[in-house]
């Protein structure tokens, strides 16, 4: 899908984070939007935003966990534009902790927000799609989703489901018109989870580099245009994700040198202190609507 204007679009997780750059950069391409966040308020900014750019663009209040709130939403957003020509699932959360401290019900609402809404979602717009043999489906995962990493297990499993399901669903679209891909961000500055890191002090190695969150959007809409894994990464990462992809033994001890382990060691220990009462709980990284950014 190469020219945007006009068409119309769902954009999870807008209200902030990297789904504010995302929907921006759809409105400047003339795509018109229903944003979607748990709280309309949050949404106000980024849809007023969009409209200034010429475009139409609404807020709807939903929790993507809920099922009945998704099919509410994809409701709401075909009777405002009549189609919904491209999805882009980009709502996620993460707890940055040692595995054997997550509580069951932090590991349900990782995969819940993360992997099953995205599917969910996905399974309530492609039929229409289908019917036309047009439309994008694209996930917003991580580079968390193409490497291990530690003290974020089941967020990097999330991801990883969500690299393999949208590939896995466009080998079954192949021929059909509609486009199923996944833009991988790594370490992001300025917007997202990990910039909220960086914020309470995390640092992390210079090797390994960031990139911004434009660069992210820009990543998106390559997806939207046919490109089924956009790896949007700091040059060190692309050739340390093929050496681990060559020798996967190495990956452990790329982690380990480089720092990447000890980085997020730091924030599990941080978080099981706050989680303790010793210092204050980082709600808005445990259930935030900024996207992954690894």
């Amino acid at each position: 899908m190469k020219d945007l204007r006009g068409k119309n679009a769902i954009v999870t997780g807008a209200s902030r984070g990297l789904g504010v750059y995302i929907a921006r950069t759809l409105a400047e391409r003339g795509v018109n939007l229903a944003l979607v966040a748990r709280s309309a308020d949050q949404l106000e900014d980024t849809r007023r935003a969009c409209e200034s750019m010429g475009v139409r663009a609404i807020g709807i209040a939903a929790d993507v966990t809920s099922l009945d709130d998704q099919r509410r939403l994809v409701a709401e957003a075909e009777r405002e534009f009549g189609t919904i020509d491209i999805l882009v699932n980009n709502a996620g959360i993460e707890v940055v902790s040692a595995f054997n401290d997550l509580e069951a019900e932090q590991i349900e609402d990782i995969i819940r927000t993360n992997l099953t809404s995205a599917i969910r979602l996905t399974k309530l717009v492609l039929p229409s799609m289908l019917s036309r043999r047009s439309g994008a489906i694209v996930q917003v995962a991580s580079m968390a989703g193409k490497s291990p990493i530690p003290y974020n297990t089941i967020y990097a499993a999330t991801k990883a489901g969500l690299v393999n399901f949208a590939g896995s669903l466009q080998a079954e679209l192949d021929g059909t018109g509609v486009i199923s891909s996944v833009v991988c961000p790594g370490f992001v500055s300025d917007a997202g989870m990990w910039a909220y890191h960086e914020a309470q002090g995390a640092k992390l190695p210079r090797t390994l580099g960031t990139v911004s969150p434009q660069k992210v959007a820009n990543g998106v809409i390559k997806a939207i245009a046919g490109h089924p894994e956009v790896i949007v990464a700091s040059g060190p990462m692309r050739p340390l994700l093929a050496l681990g992809d060559l020798m996967p033994g190495f990956r452990f001890t790329v982690l380990r040198r480089l720092g990447v382990a000890k980085a997020f060691k730091t924030e599990a220990d941080r978080h099981a202190a706050a989680s303790a009462g010793r210092a204050t709980p980082a709600k808005e990284t445990e259930r935030a609507d900024a996207t992954s950014d690894r």
